[in-house]
């Protein structure tokens, strides 16, 4: 329990930075009004308004947007942009101006595909219309960087912008060319880089007073240990800007971090942070000093929620973008082939079964990596033999697309997939995890003869915007493939309407990255995510666990208060226990009795499935929830520690 001292100053000093709160929703409360007509009825005395949800792009009943309002406030703040922003993005830029002119920093947090990268354009743009031309620094993933690049051009052609990525000689010959050191004139252009790249020209970049630096997917910074964030402690920067669609799982080093990026003068030491929750000690449960201490901590997490909010811009896609066209997400299961149930019964011999044993005794250690080791092996099993098997073929050719399809159950049913797809003129992007998939799906497209593209880690980034440009402008390219960690990041890939997981991420917000490059601003047709899973294995115990999670995320901030039950061990990380472990490896019972894992789905369903006229319509499917061979997943948008934010 903290001292009375202790509590004292932190109580104040959140009562202190809580003052923000206040008076940027005052601000943005202004906002909203100058954009809505006259007949705007005033709101109830004490009601909050949440940021986006009003006008015409709402779901919610409410007053109307003035269109001319509309257009002469994006004229006054932005009137460098060429083109028509969303109300709900001239609110976002008005309110990075905000946090500007009060010497705040913040996160934009809109979630994936609400255009946070036209905001963040649009907001650079006011500060050059008002004498402030840089520099500024935009730091993203590798993937990224060209999309950056092209809509400036495409937004903001006036703004002069590079991509300083390339060979140290050619970063040298930027630097000398385009990036003089300094007074800052107008042709000094915003600087668009990668993670790596900061990390390796940090010295160089240090010379410089940037007035504004961008960190785009910015839950890279989580990590107070990161790399990436020690080095930007190092940069002199007026002012920072974080980027991240993904909802936050916060432990408490995780939290701190957030805080310490966006006040470094007020949360300085994380040893202190954690000191102000260590409850330990403090009485067995249901005495009097343990209720005060509860009452503590329940208080303290609160004002810091309360003090997040000023710092924090969240809008859901269901808040603000009603015209974006309807999206749904189905789990196919596919049966295991006769290969595939020798070799599942292989991994299970007699050492798992002592390392099972163990585990359950309470030896661990050497024990969990085994467990580890198996399944990973089962997940590549369930994906296809063959990465397993070909560590032993001398042979150095693929298995023909037949022998493929026939020694796969998972890889049957993607077969059957792709045919109506094809038929129908849909494009098809497909997410692995496992590039040596990705290549068995490569060789058994393209002897099926479909025009395919393809990004991993391997790609350098340029070969990335070639295959981007190539898929989106070309219409016979029919099916894009992408490793999930490098491919679910930051690109648009709108000319897509269908999303194939072949296999789950162990972490679910990596698919939901990975759905959101198709369903996005600019989308025009309905999206189907279909996520392909092997019945009565561990994949569905995976999926089973990554959709709790998406549930429940790990000590989530919401709505003002922890959620209860999560100890300090459960927030270690997204690793696995042991004891998860056994449990995933250990032999379900309970799917025997699960319909959608009870055989393999018609050719009649999977027609159903496929026929988008009930998406289109915005109307509910016109099929059960849960059948053979398939399930609807509803998964709630935004869960985390973001979406209590307003």
């Amino acid at each position: 329990m903290l001292d009375d001292d202790r509590f004292s100053e932190l109580d104040a000093l959140l009562n202190q930075t809580g003052m923000y709160t206040k008076f940027l929703s005052e601000q943005l409360q202004q906002m909203t009004e100058e954009m809505e007509g006259n007949d705007a009825a005033p709101p109830a005395a004490g009601s909050k308004r949440k940021a986006g949800r009003q006008g015409g792009n709402s779901r919610k009943k409410g007053p109307g947007i003035n269109s001319a309002a509309v257009s002469k406030v994006q004229q006054e703040l932005v009137p460098l942009i060429k083109g028509e922003l969303r109300p709900y993005q001239i609110k976002g830029i008005k309110w990075i101006v905000s946090l500007y002119q009060n010497g705040l920093n913040g996160i934009l947090a809109d979630q994936m595909g609400l255009g946070k990268t036209v905001q963040t354009i649009g907001f650079l743009s006011h500060l050059r219309s008002r004498g402030v031309p840089g520099p500024h620094m935009i730091i993203g993933p590798l993937s990224t960087l060209s999309n950056w690049v092209a809509e400036f051009e495409r937004w903001c052609p006036t703004i002069p912008v590079i991509l300083y990525h390339g060979s140290r000689a050619e970063r040298q010959k930027l630097r000398t060319s385009r990036m003089p050191t300094g007074l800052v004139k107008n042709t000094f252009p915003v600087v668009v880089t990668s993670y790596e790249i900061v990390i390796a020209d940090v010295k160089h970049l240090q010379r410089y007073a940037w007035k504004y630096i961008v960190v785009d997917e910015g839950h890279r910074l989580k990590n107070s240990n990161c790399k990436l964030l020690r080095e930007l402690r190092t940069i002199h920067t007026g002012n920072k800007l974080l980027l991240s669609g993904t909802p936050l799982q916060n432990n408490l080093s995780e939290l701190w971090s957030l805080l310490n990026f966006l006040l470094p003068d007020v949360f300085k030491s994380l040893a202190d942070f954690e000191s102000w929750f260590d409850f330990s000690g403090v009485g067995e449960a249901g005495s009097d000093q343990h209720i005060v201490a509860q009452e503590q901590r329940n208080r303290v997490v609160s004002k810091l929620h309360n003090l997040l909010r000023p710092f924090l811009l969240r809008r859901l896609k269901s808040d603000v973008e009603s015209s974006l066209p309807s999206k749904e997400e189905i789990v196919l299961y596919s049966h295991m082939a006769p290969d595939q149930k020798r070799i599942n019964e292989q991994l299970k011999d007699r050492t798992v079964n002592e390392a099972i044993a163990k585990v359950e005794n309470g030896q661990r250690g050497a024990s969990i990596s085994k467990l580890n080791n198996v399944l990973m092996q089962m997940r590549k099993n369930c994906n296809h033999p063959d990465l397993i098997t070909s560590a032993l073929d001398p042979s150095p050719m693929f298995p023909s697309a037949a022998e493929l399809v026939e020694q796969c159950g998972k890889m049957q049913l993607l077969d059957r997939l792709l045919k109506p797809l094809k038929a129908r003129g849909h494009k098809v992007l497909i997410f692995s995890q496992m590039t040596k998939m990705l290549d068995l799906l490569d060789t058994y497209l393209e002897q099926l003869g479909h025009k395919t593209t393809r990004i991993d880690g391997s790609i350098g980034w340029q070969d990335r915007q070639e295959a981007m440009r190539a898929y989106n402008s070309d219409p016979d390219m029919f099916v894009f493939l992408l490793s999930t960690r490098a491919g679910g990041l930051g690109i648009n890939l709108t000319s897509a309407d269908t999303v194939i997981i072949y296999d789950s991420d162990w972490n679910p917000h990596q698919d939901l990255q990975a759905m959101d490059r198709c369903h996005r601003i600019g989308q025009q047709k309905p999206v189907l995510v279909l996520r392909l899973a092997t019945a009565h294995s561990v994949e569905g115990k995976l999926l089973k666990r990554a959709r709790s999670k998406l549930a429940l995320e790990r000590l989530v901030i919401k709505k003002g208060a922890f959620l209860p039950g999560e100890t300090e061990e459960d927030m270690k990380g997204t690793s696995m226990k042991a004891d998860e472990l056994l449990e995933i490896l250990k032999e379900d019972k309970d799917t025997k009795r699960d319909e959608a894992q009870s055989g393999v789905i018609s050719d009649k369903m999977l027609e159903k499935i496929l026929d988008r006229t009930h998406l289109a319509e915005k109307k509910p499917p016109p099929y059960s929830d849960v059948g053979v061979g398939y399930e609807i997943v509803h998964h709630a948008e935004g869960s985390g520690l973001l979406s209590g934010v307003e």
